[in-house]
């Protein structure tokens, strides 16, 4: 009966302790064991994190020829996401047949029309790097397109890159 006991007893502090065990730490050579350069054996080992990256966005601009409605987006992760929101919103306000009609990625963008309502007027996009060289550069192109009447900016806005971790 003592043995078995003690038979018991063994087993019994043997599974106890193996519960306990430490994992075996590899380390590359010339590095001392309990270094972050160490890693666990016989586990499966993390992936390294990812780097924070920089993610481009884009908008666009869609049109109804006919009811001169534009719809806009900004912020999109891709091209066709930004066209494809564009038109949505060009629908949303009343346009058929709304079309993309300008893209652009990681800038400003700007959409000039003549100031007076004319029978037969044009839009005019154009993006730059900021919101003022976008406007330098549209209005005289706008004039130029509507017979020479004077053009405003009636949108502007910039899609920026987001940090993705």
């Amino acid at each position: 009966m003592r043995a078995t006991i003690f038979v018991t007893t063994l087993v019994a502090g043997l599974l106890v302790s193996s519960g306990h065990a430490s994992a075996q730490m590899a380390c590359p050579q010339g590095v001392t064991p309990g270094s972050s350069q160490c890693l666990p054996t016989g586990g499966a080992v993390a992936p390294p994190a990812r780097a924070p990256r920089w993610v481009l966005t884009w908008g666009a601009m869609a049109e109804d020829q006919r009811s001169s409605i534009v719809g806009t987006s900004s912020g999109e992760l891709s091209r066709g996401a930004a066209q494809r929101a564009a038109v949505r919103k060009c629908e949303a306000m009343g346009g058929a047949g709304c079309k993309a009609v300008y893209s652009y990625k990681n800038t400003c963008a700007v959409v000039a029309e003549p100031i007076a309502l004319l029978e037969f007027m044009h839009g005019y996009y154009q993006n730059g790097p900021t919101v003022e060289e976008a406007t330098r550069l549209v209005i005289p192109q706008c004039r130029n397109g509507n017979g020479g009447h004077d053009c405003r900016v009636i949108y502007s806005n910039c899609t920026a890159p987001i940090l993705r971790k």
